[in-house]
Order: structure tokens, then C-alpha cells, then sequence
């Protein structure tokens, strides 16, 4: 075993087995700081956790099981917790003392036999587009709620999303009372580029939602999926099929065909009638397509219609606003309710 120092700090680990040389490279990330109910989400269950002596043995022990593509090593209390995936790490504790490495590869002279999720290829040289690609090369576990690398465009950023491999689905966005409450309420830039964290809260960014479509422009079974939970009660869904938006010239103006409900369908809020907001550019407080300040009386970007209604729903708002319009909501079945625990877009096809 030898350590290499680097700008990056940047870990290798050489164990020898009876196969021959294994190489096993890490790389620092960052940690958050987030509440405990966040940290218990079941997205974030540690494989294991174990007492060593080092940031090195950590890493050591994260090379040998099989699943561990991170780690998260505490300097004082020796505790090392392994896990599936991710850029980043997260603690509801002090983070003062804490390191963070996210693997960037385990391999012999000839190939890797483990990849950071989303990348495939003997020398992890290619990267999926969205979920579903993943799923359907069968390059990635078949599970919910894992965290995983794409490239929806091929001289694009790669970017880290939530995956729902067993559904082909990729996550655009995320609310849940479990974890800290992030503003929605952002500039156009922000919603074009993405913010939050894949941990909590987030919104994808307007860009990536565009160039993950565009890799299948002309399919009508793309779909925006979207998943609403009150409370302790059943999840309700609906899809929004022919799901599209148009480029940042257009102000990704939105393309929907038709609602479809789920098996415990929520109702349609995004294309009801005189209220469909199908067609519509996408507003902000710094840059409303609207005549209404939608975006400052909904605390939130969105696809507003240009009429004094602004939308029958709310995603983008506040948990607990000052008002019912500011407050996350989704008229269509939910009526005047408001106390959402759950609330996620994501991109589905068939």
C-alpha cells in the first residue's frame, strides 16, 4: 500500500491478491451538514460502519466489499461509514473532523471490475445518458432511489442524479419535509443551471432537463412524472406524456400531449382545460414571462400561464408560505392542502 500526494489528495490503494494487482483510486468531495431526519431518508443508509484507524483503512475497507463506492471517515472518532454512491457525503453531525472520498475506480492491469454508477466500459470510459440507459444496458443495480452519474450530452457535464432503476426514471426534482428546506424561489440562471443538493432538495436545471430529452426528441412516451404524498398517506402520481421543453433561445417553453393518471392517480394541475400550461415559457422573479408576477406571488419559477390564475399548482413554493398561492399545492384533488412531505419530478420513457 502507498499513498500519492496531489492537488487532488488524491488516494491509491495497491492490494494484492491472488488474481494479480488491484488499484482502487479515490477522490475528495465535499460533506454537508443536514438535519437527522434527512440522514435517516432510506436513500442514506451507510453499508456498514466500522471503527478503524485511519482514512487509509477506510478506504481500504470500502475497496473490499463489493458494493462501496464512497466513504466517510471521522478523524476523531475512527468511525469509517462505507456507501453505494455519490459525489458528496452528508452528516447531521459535526462535520468539523469528517473526510469525504467518492471512488473513482477499482482495477487490475487489464480492466475495472468496479465503475462509479452511471459509468461502464473496461476502463470505465463511457457514461449513460439518463436512468433508463442504464437500466437497459444493464450496466447498473436495478434499484429505487440510487445515486448515479449521466451525460445527457455528449460534450456536456457529467452531472450526478437520483435514479429510480427499477422504473427507468430520472429525478429533475425533489421536495421533502425530511431534509432542510431549500428557496425555490431562484434567479433564471440558477433554475437554467440547477441548484441544491441530490442528498435533499433539488432541482436539475433547466439545461440538463433539455439536453436529457433531447436524446430522444421525436418518442411520444416520453414522460413527466409527477409524485405527490401528504403526510403519512398513500403516494398519489400522474404522467404527462409527450413530455418536452424547448431550448434556452425559447425560454424552455413546455410541450405536453396528454395526462395520464397513475395507479393512484393525483388530478391534472398542469393541463386542465383554459388552465393548461402547455406551450408556455418557463418564468422567474428576474425574468417572468407573465403580466401577473406569478413567480413572486408563488415564491418560485415555473411555466405560469400569462392570466391572474399564474397556475393550478405549485411545486416550486414554500413549505409553509404566507400565503395559499406561495405554498406548495396542487388543486386538482388536493384542493386547499398544503402539507406535502413528498413531492418529486422525473423524466420517464417507455
Amino acid at each position: 500500500m502507498k499513498i500519492i500526494s496531489s492537488i487532488l489528495v488524491i488516494l491509491i490503494l495497491q492490494l494484492y491478491t491472488v488474481w494479480g494487482s488491484i488499484t482502487s483510486i479515490y477522490l475528495p468531495t465535499k460533506i454537508f451538514q443536514e438535519i437527522q431526519t434527512c440522514e435517516n431518508d432510506n436513500f442514506h443508509h451507510p453499508i456498514s460502519e466500522h471503527q478503524v484507524v485511519s482514512q487509509i483503512d477506510c478506504s481500504r475497507l470500502c475497496t473490499s466489499v463489493g458494493e462501496c463506492r464512497q466513504f466517510m471517515f471521522d478523524k476523531q472518532t475512527k468511525l469509517c461509514s462505507l456507501f453505494e454512491a455519490g459525489e458528496n457525503c452528508f452528516s447531521a453531525g459535526d462535520i468539523q473532523h469528517k473526510v469525504c472520498y467518492r471512488q473513482k475506480s477499482v482495477c487490475n492491469s487489464k480492466k475495472c471490475s468496479r465503475c462509479p454508477v452511471g459509468y461502464y466500459g473496461d476502463q470505465c470510459e463511457n457514461i449513460i445518458v439518463d436512468c433508463k440507459d442504464g437500466r437497459d444496458r444493464s450496466v447498473v443495480p436495478i434499484k429505487e432511489g440510487r445515486r448515479s452519474y449521466i451525460q445527457p450530452s455528449a460534450n456536456g457535464p457529467v452531472i450526478e442524479v437520483m435514479c429510480d432503476f427499477k422504473w427507468g426514471k430520472t429525478l429533475l426534482m425533489r421536495r421533502t419535509s425530511l431534509c432542510k428546506e431549500v428557496n425555490f424561489n431562484r434567479t433564471w440562471n440558477e433554475y437554467v443551471m440547477g441548484f441544491g443538493s441530490i442528498h435533499g432538495e433539488y432541482w436539475l436545471g433547466l439545461e440538463n432537463v433539455f439536453n436529457i430529452i433531447q436524446n430522444f426528441p421525436t418518442r411520444d412516451d416520453n414522460a413527466l412524472n409527477v409524485i405527490l404524498k401528504v403526510g403519512n398517506t398513500p403516494v398519489s402520481q400522474c404522467y404527462y406524456m409527450g413530455f418536452k421543453i424547448s431550448n434556452y433561445s425559447d425560454n424552455y417553453a413546455v410541450s405536453i400531449s396528454f395526462y395520464s393518471g397513475g395507479k393512484t392517480p393525483s388530478g391534472d394541475s398542469l393541463t386542465n382545460g383554459i388552465y393548461s400550461i402547455n406551450g408556455r415559457p418557463f418564468s422567474t422573479y428576474d425574468r417572468d414571462q407573465t403580466s401577473h408576477n406569478c413567480p413572486g406571488r408563488f415564491n418560485g419559477g415555473w411555466w405560469y400561464l400569462d392570466d391572474p390564475v399564474c397556475s393550478q399548482a405549485n411545486i416550486f413554493g414554500r413549505r409553509s408560505g404566507d400565503t395559499y398561492e406561495s405554498t406548495c399545492h396542487w388543486q386538482e384533488d388536493f384542493g386547499l392542502e398544503t402539507d406535502f412531505s413528498w413531492i418529486e419530478m422525473a423524466f420517464k420513457r417507455w
